[in-house]
């Protein structure tokens, strides 16, 4: 998994990418395939997509709707 450091910029590691999946799981629910296939060239490979989808999965940003296996945004109230 690529993070920021000193030898890796924030644009060349994964964090850079958490944007890029959420603007498009934030407009509708999308199957794995739909989504790689929607932001695949911001990814060397499928490894790294779904390195990226077990990090917003373990911060709670997006869950997987278990009927329809789709992915989905989580939005949180803040009030």
């Amino acid at each position: 998994m690529k993070i920021p450091s000193k030898v890796t910029t924030y644009s060349d590691s994964i964090l850079a990418t958490f944007p890029k999946l959420m603007k498009k799981l934030n407009k509708q629910e999308m199957s794995p395939k739909e989504l790689f296939s929607a932001t695949r060239r911001y990814f060397d490979d499928v490894g790294e997509f779904v390195e990226a989808l077990d990090c917003l999965f373990i911060l709670n940003k997006i869950c997987i709707n278990k009927e329809t296996g789709e992915l989905y945004s989580v939005k949180t109230n803040l009030l």
